[in-house]
């Protein structure tokens, strides 16, 4: 009874990896470097940016360890299982930009900046401005 019991609960854990894996738009990733960090939800679009509980449940943001400034994830597309376009805006709605987010095979997270304003932070009072390509890893 015991090893039924024990082989029951591994099969949950091993479904439950494997469903992690079947999302991988529904994730936190980061970039040590710049500091900065995307929470996701891709699938169900549920995610509450912090301190803009006005916003309402959107696709993501963009964060800064360094910063309270929050750019939103307003749109985004699931081009195929690996592959995301996501429009995003800053929190006062004044700058916005198109980017790729592509899953790499080791993993890590490839984002590509398309188009529009430079992804920035208020940083000590100076602009972080953020790279258009960058590799995250997940949380």
């Amino acid at each position: 009874m015991r090893k039924l019991l024990f082989l029951f609960v591994m099969s949950l854990v091993s479904a439950a990896a494997v469903a992690q894996q079947g999302r991988p738009f529904d994730t936190t990733i980061r970039n040590e470097e710049c500091k900065i960090y995307i929470r996701l939800n891709l699938y169900d679009k549920n995610i509450t940016v912090p301190g803009q509980d006005v916003l309402g449940e959107v696709d993501g943001y963009f964060g800064s360890t360094q910063s309270s400034t929050k750019w939103i994830v307003v749109a985004s597309r699931l081009i195929d299982g690996r592959t995301a376009e996501i429009e995003v805006v800053n929190d006062y709605g004044s700058e916005d930009f198109t980017a790729t987010l592509k899953v790499n095979d080791d993993g890590t997270y490839e984002y590509k900046k398309d188009g529009g304003s430079t992804l920035k932070f208020a940083v000590r009072g100076k602009w972080q401005k953020i790279p258009g390509n960058l590799e995250l890893v997940r949380k």
